[in-house]
């Protein structure tokens, strides 16, 4: 009798630790207890780090405008999957997301319905909440114009939208705005070279590439290109009196790299 209840009592204790699940045929042996109640390592490219007026600023986007696009109104759905509401931070696949949707405002003949329709599609047929942070655009050209596609590697091409006439010439100026987020080779981005000022969202080509937003880095804080320099520490002691010749001197980068970083900081 004693043996009995012994044994139960461990084929009880054996089931609140493990569980066993079948599922399209494979055998999966669930977590114990313990384990899903341990704390999960943070992905750096998710945790909410900027606020709507930094984001802004980086992207060279109204706060008013950035903000319809991740909380959305009554009649359209965020453009982005955001996390913390109080208070309102965007993480870096966030702030990809909406440096994307900007390139792709920025060519002509794609509308923002055409992109939300677009995206909508993209969250149902694929397994990512940031699809324009993890799968590369690429194009096709067809008769009627050229089509924009989400690229997932080794899976194929996703449909995001089609642009009219002309849209080669659409997509050879959305180049330069796309080759500024790095990405590794699962397409998934993980640096962003923002314009460090609002002129050069029309000369994209252009543009140079002194500051970067390293979410591994200076905590995803825009910093001069390999260095932990952040803009905002440059603003300061620009602030406090130093010139940007003795700030070039003090780090040993040039002073259109300093220029360009304070630049960033000092957008509107």
């Amino acid at each position: 009798m004693a043996r009995t209840k012994i044994a139960t009592c461990c084929s009880r204790f054996r089931t609140k630790r493990q569980s066993t699940v079948i599922q399209g045929g494979v055998r999966y042996t669930l977590a114990s207890r313990a384990d899903s109640m341990r704390p999960r390592q943070p992905n750096p490219l998710e945790v909410p780090n900027y606020t709507i007026e930094e984001a802004a600023r980086y992207l060279h986007i109204l706060p008013s405008k950035l903000r319809y696009w991740v909380i959305g109104d009554e009649d359209s759905a965020p453009l982005t999957t955001i996390y913390s509401h109080k208070p309102m931070l965007l993480s870096f696949k966030n702030l990809v997301e909406c440096f994307v949707l900007e390139s792709l405002r920025h060519a002509h003949n794609v509308s923002l319905q055409g992109i939300r329709h677009g995206v909508e599609e993209l969250r149902r047929e694929k397994p990512s909440k940031y699809p324009l942070a993890d799968y590369d655009l690429s194009t096709e050209k067809t008769k009627r114009g050229v089509t924009i596609y989400l690229e997932d590697k080794g899976v194929g091409t996703t449909h995001l939208v089609n642009l009219r006439a002309g849209g080669q010439q659409v997509f050879n100026f959305l180049q330069p705005w796309l080759r500024r987020v790095e990405r590794n080779t699962h397409g998934i981005a993980q640096r962003l070279f923002p314009f460090t000022r609002k002129e050069y969202l029309n000369a994209p080509a252009n543009a140079p590439q002194f500051v970067v937003i390293d979410p591994t880095v200076s905590f995803g804080m825009p910093v001069l290109v390999d260095s932990r320099i952040s803009t905002a520490f440059l603003l300061s002691r620009k602030n406090g009196g130093a010139t940007i010749p003795q700030l070039a001197n003090d780090y040993g980068r040039l002073e259109a790299e300093i220029e360009e970083a304070i630049k960033i900081e000092q957008a509107a």
